[in-house]
């Protein structure tokens, strides 16, 4: 899953040396046993332990092809006739290879435009090339041939089916025994304890560097509540442990315990989904409008009048009327009349004046 830092209760980086570590497998140092004095643990039932692929430095000095990819056998008329020595081969390689085994008799070319093989058979009789026999489907795959028995006459040649490939490691996955519940295969069409998978992006000879930053960033779920021992291991696509051929490797494992019972909207952390559960807001329905004072009621009509009724309103019907919003009634004026008041206050004006200028003479007269 993605990663959410702000839920993070603690968090430890595990280190591992291939070298230091037990090996499960003879002869093999890509599946091992990791033992840990300090245990990572949850301290309670509401927290996941997240665990995420950190960085790795990781030589590639696994052939493209070996025993233990079985593609180095090719069966001829029910036999095993060519056998390669396992190493890293390019194609100018294999086709030396091909051409100069003395057990099988076909010569190889190479078509660099269409990236295809063919084969030529340099013997006076004809013979079958089993394709489709177990030991050989490895091998006819990489050379871009069907699984299927092809015969060829004296002198005859067949060209691949495909394009040839030797890019026999392309992906490296890491496997784990630890309880993974969030990881999806299309191999079983079920959840796999698989923490990540790392692209085979170097050539033969160089070191592969891991950085999740480079990719989606996710961590794995554990339904576990202590982790003190667990096995890691390298495999390839088809779930084949990747043979190192002995070279030395480093990995790395970020793991992160993460609180589950965080409310915030919308989803949050753990992956786990939560809401806000809506709080009711009263609403006063019907109010009383003050009226001009009138006599005191007698108690009993006083138990009579209506009392405001409380109703629940959730946030959403905030805003709204139940009912339209009555138009102001606005009550229109006689013009006539409203002319004869003008010429009164007029008269009455010039009156005033007139008594107010004869007060004026009488002080000067005094």
């Amino acid at each position: 899953m993605s990663i959410d830092t702000s839920s993070i209760d603690n968090s430890y980086l595990l280190f591992i040396r291939s070298k230091e570590v037990k090996q499960l497998t003879d002869n093999f140092n890509s599946n091992m046993n990791i033992n840990l004095d300090a245990s990572i643990s949850r301290s309670n039932v509401t927290q996941d332990i997240h665990l995420q692929l950190s960085s790795c430095e990781i030589p590639v000095s696994f052939y493209n092809f070996s025993s233990n990819l079985n593609n180095i056998n090719l069966f001829l008329d029910g036999a095993s006739s060519l056998i390669l020595t396992e190493q890293h081969y390019d194609i100018y390689d294999l086709i030396d290879e091909i051409t100069n085994n003395v057990t099988f008799p076909y010569s190889a070319t190479f078509n660099d435009k269409k990236s295809k093989i063919t084969l030529i058979n340099t013997d006076a009789t004809q013979h079958t090339i089993n394709f489709s026999e177990d030991s050989s489907k490895g091998l006819a795959k990489a050379l871009g041939f069907n699984r299927e028995d092809i015969i060829v006459s004296a002198g005859g040649s067949i060209t691949s089916d495909d394009v040839i490939n030797l890019n026999t490691i392309h992906s490296i996955f890491v496997h784990t025994n630890l309880p993974i519940v969030n990881v999806i295969t299309t191999t079983n069409n079920n959840y796999r304890n698989i923490i990540q998978k790392i692209p085979v992006n170097k050539n033969f000879g160089e070191i592969i560097n891991y950085n999740p930053y480079q990719n989606s960033l996710f961590s794995s779920v554990i339904n576990s509540n202590e982790i003190n021992n667990f096995n890691i291991s390298l495999r390839d696509q088809n779930d084949t442990l990747i043979q190192f051929n002995d070279v030395n490797y480093e990995i790395s494992f970020l793991f992160e315990v993460h609180s589950t019972n965080m409310i915030t909207e919308g989803e949050i952390s753990g992956g786990r989904r939560s809401f806000i559960p809506q709080t009711p807001i009263p609403q006063i329905k019907d109010i009383n409008i003050p009226q001009p004072l009138k006599p005191r009621l007698e108690s009993q009509q006083l138990s009579q009048v209506s009392q405001p009724v409380l109703q629940q309103l959730y946030p959403q019907q905030l805003g709204g009327f139940s009912q339209p919003k009555p138009e102001p009634q606005i009550p229109i004026i006689d013009d006539s009349a409203l002319k004869e008041d003008i010429v009164l206050d007029d008269k009455q004006n010039d009156k005033l004046q007139n008594a107010l200028l004869d007060i004026a003479l009488l002080d000067e007269i005094v």
